[in-house]
């Protein structure tokens, strides 16, 4: 057997090994606080302000804060991948500002 062979499918291999076990970490962390209350709240929620991007003539957007709904708490889970159906906290924050598109 080679060994440049075997040495450059570590290469490959360690870094999907660490991701999986990051991944697997963080839902048992996720899991333990749900089933464990007193160890921090699994999930959260993030504030934002409802910003419209309505498209205009000649490939303009217009911006304007939704009049029906303007604010509004998007759920979200305390932990590094999405897990329970929501997004992780860092995430929902990092784009809560953005504006929806129509």
């Amino acid at each position: 057997m080679n060994p440049f062979f075997t040495s450059r499918k570590a290469v490959y291999l360690a870094p999907l090994v660490l991701l999986l076990l990051l991944y697997i970490g963080d839902f048992l962390l996720f899991s333990l606080r749900s089933s464990y209350p007193r160890l921090g709240a699994p999930t959260s929620s993030v504030h934002r302000v409802r910003l419209l991007a309505i498209p205009d003539k000649g490939n303009r957007v217009e911006y304007q804060i939704d009049v029906q709904q303007p604010e509004e708490d998007v759920p979200c889970s305390r932990s590094i991948f999405p897990q329970g159906g929501n997004h992780p906290c860092w995430y929902v924050r990092r784009h809560a500002k953005d504006p929806i598109p129509m």
